[in-house]
């Protein structure tokens, strides 16, 4: 089975568009390296127009607008560039290394890198989890925030994904739920505040309509 279905189907991504092997050996020689697991989901499903255009970016890593002046191979951007997300030169060579969070702008000095996932599959599946839970066409248009208690009760009535993001934008430490394929929420918890912010939406009307129900009444709109 597709480890990367869970994608697909909330993305709906019925005919993947991948890179071109020539495009990919090129990026991977001049980034100084890339995984088989990069290589492959970008060969794969790199150029598929439903992956793109979200909050954050996958991207090439020979992409113009991001600079490899690091010891990582960057493959995710933050939309206002923040932070990314790469894979350390020197694991290169690992099939599915882990995955690190820069901690400022990529263009910054003294720049520091945090873990955010285990694995390049598992930062995907949970990245496009966290892009589904902004993205998808029914959504709360706003984001809420909620307290501990709460987070509790939410974990409590939804489906926790296995795969979680570590560190991402102000390093902010994101649970994924999700009942099914059709919708997803996004926790997004600093381990300082009290507070905890919450996002989430769906494919379908009737799914929002279900999340919502649950919902309603957990959370205070930012």
């Amino acid at each position: 089975m597709d480890k990367y279905r869970e994608i697909m189907e909330l993305f709906h991504v019925v005919n993947p568009i991948g890179y071109s092997m020539e495009e990919v050996e090129r990026a991977a020689a001049e980034a100084g390296g890339m995984p088989s697991e990069l290589k492959n989901f970008f060969l794969t499903y790199g150029k598929s127009p439903e992956l793109h255009g979200l909050q954050d970016e996958l991207v090439l890593p020979n992409c113009s607008s991001i600079l490899l002046k690091s010891d990582h191979i960057i493959f995710f951007n933050e939309n206002q560039g923040v932070c990314q997300a790469g894979v350390k030169k020197s694991e290169a060579n690992l099939p599915d290394p882990p995955v690190y969070v820069s901690a400022g702008n990529i263009m910054d000095k003294g720049i520091s890198w945090k873990k955010s996932a285990s694995s390049v599959s598992e930062f995907l599946i949970a990245m496009y989890g966290y892009q589904a839970s902004i993205c998808l066409p029914y959504n709360t248009e706003e984001f809420y925030w909620i307290s501990r208690e709460e987070k509790e009760e939410v974990e409590r009535l939804f489906t926790r994904r296995r795969q979680r993001i570590d560190n991402w934008l102000y390093e902010w430490n994101i649970t994924i739920l999700g009942d099914n394929n059709q919708g997803r929420i996004a926790l997004m918890d600093n381990g300082v505040d009290e507070d905890i912010q919450m996002q989430y939406s769906a494919n379908t009307e009737r799914e929002f309509k279900r999340m919502y129900g649950y919902l309603k009444n957990i959370g205070e709109a930012i």
